[in-house]
Formats: structure tokens, C-alpha cells, sequence
């Protein structure tokens, strides 16, 4: 973007136009024109011809050289099926030109660039493609080789239901923590939550710290549960801490024993 905005602002100036001239020949804000020449925006890929005519220059004068952009350029031309066939286009490179592009036709060109995806890359264009998109995609995976850091990163880009299902086997396998289930917990559903939270304290992976962190997004008797597995294993001194979490009747059925011993 950097680079495009100093195109951009290098043949405006060449041009003897201001930007508010510019931005008037354009039908857009002349803000929008500083944000292309700073570097914070990229133009909207139908301007892109009515820029290059502007400036009486082709569209590669405008763009630079990369693997993104040579793709922007196909996608203008309506070229991009045969480029595809004769080159290797990652979703990096995708993603360089996504901002510009709508979702769907980001998605065409995802399934007309790489068939098989995998988690890291597809966290690329997890930003410019559909909800549904991402589903699908996801659900093709095998989901046992998503991790904790890789779930949270598309949390926000798939749905409720989907993302239960990565973490309720994620969990089921082991290997992870309260912590990251804590970082995800804000996109899952707490049905989901309480059977992973309990399934991990139970394991002994976890205290009462944990239990604060995580029991925001629990059920009640969820959490008496999981605090009852820690209270269990480190004493009936731990309870201070979770007291502020627990239930009314889970606190009185403690204070109750401690009392009867």
C-alpha cells in the first residue's frame, strides 16, 4: 500500500492536480486520497482504470510488481482463470490484493488458486471471505492439526457452531490449557465451554486462577464443579479465592462441612 501511495501521490504531482482535484474527478473524498498517498488505504479496484486514464498511464505504473499485484492485474482484464493455470499464487499474495476485491470474488480465486488449504495459509483471506466460506474450508480440514494459537486467529471469521466443534475435539485430545481455552471462550458457546473447562480441571489442568480467568464465561454449576476438583486437590484453603465465583449453595455445602469436621 505504501508503494501504491507513493505512485499514486508522485503522478498526481506530475499531473499538476491537487488532491481535492483529484478527489473530484474521482466522486470521492479528498480524504480518501490521502489516506491512498500516506499508505493507510488502497483505491477500490474500479478506480483503478479511471486512474490510470487520469494520469494517462497504465494500471502497472499505478501498481508495483508483486506476485499480488500481477494477479490485481489479471483480475482487472478478466484474465484470471488462465493465469492461475500457469502460476503459483499463494494466499499471501491473495491477501495483498483482498482489501480491494469483494468476497466472492476472493473466494473464486482461493478455490481457483489452491485446493488444498491448510490453516495457516487460509489465515491469510480469513479477513475477505465469508462466514460460510470459512466454514466449509474449515470443516475440510483435519481438525485435529488446528491448534489453540491457530483457532483463536479464525475464531472471528467462523461460526459459533463450527468453532465449538474444533474445540471440543482440540480439547478432547489434550495438550492445551485453561489459558487457551480462555482465549477463545469469548466466540464459543458456554455448553461448550463448561464441558471443556470441566474435562481439563479434572485433569488437573488448572487452579484457581484459571478458574477465575475462564468462569466469566461458565455456567454456575459448571464452575462449583471445577472449583470443587480444585478444592479437592489443593485444600480446603483455596476456597477464599474462589468464593467470589462460586455458588451461594456451593459456599454454604463447604463452610457446612468444614464445620460438621
Amino acid at each position: 500500500m505504501s508503494k501504491v501511495g507513493r505512485n499514486i501521490a508522485d503522478l498526481r504531482k506530475r499531473s499538476g492536480m491537487s488532491q481535492m482535484s483529484l478527489a473530484d474527478r474521482l466522486s470521492i473524498s479528498y480524504q480518501a486520497v490521502s489516506n491512498w498517498e500516506r499508505g493507510e488505504s488502497m483505491p477500490d479496484i474500479s478506480k483503478l482504470p479511471q486512474l490510470a486514464h487520469i494520469f494517462d498511464v497504465s494500471i502497472d505504473e499505478i501498481l508495483d510488481e508483486s506476485m499480488g499485484t500481477q494477479l490485481l492485474k489479471n483480475v482487472l482484464n478478466h484474465t484470471t482463470r488462465n493465469y492461475l493455470q500457469n502460476q503459483e499464487v499463494s494466499l499471501k499474495d491473495i491477501s495483498e490484493i483482498a482489501p480491494l476485491l469483494s468476497p466472492e470474488q476472493v473466494q473464486e480465486i482461493v478455490e481457483q488458486a489452491e485446493a488444498n488449504l491448510n490453516i495457516r495459509n487460509l489465515m491469510f483471506v480469513a479477513p475477505y471471505v465469508s462466514e460460510e466460506f470459512m466454514n466449509r474450508r474449515v470443516k475440510q480440514l483435519v481438525i485435529e492439526s488446528i491448534g489453540a494459537a491457530e483457532m483463536l486467529a479464525i475464531a472471528p471469521y467462523i461460526s459459533k457452531d463450527v468453532l465449538d466443534e474444533c474445540a471440543s475435539k482440540l480439547f478432547q485430545l489434550g495438550g492445551n490449557g485453561v489459558a487457551e481455552l480462555a482465549a477463545i471462550a469469548p466466540y464459543m458457546s458456554q455448553e461448550v465451554i463448561d464441558v471443556c473447562s470441566q474435562k481439563l480441571f479434572s485433569a488437573g489442568n488448572g487452579g484457581a486462577a484459571e478458574l477465575l480467568a475462564i468462569s466469566t464465561f461458565m455456567s454456575k454449576p459448571a464452575v462449583d464443579a471445577c472449583a470443587k476438583e480444585i478444592i479437592e486437590r489443593e485444600g480446603k484453603e483455596v476456597i477464599v479465592f474462589l468464593t467470589s465465583v462460586m455458588s451461594e449453595n456451593a459456599i454454604n455445602e463447604y463452610e457446612k462441612s468444614i464445620l460438621e469436621r
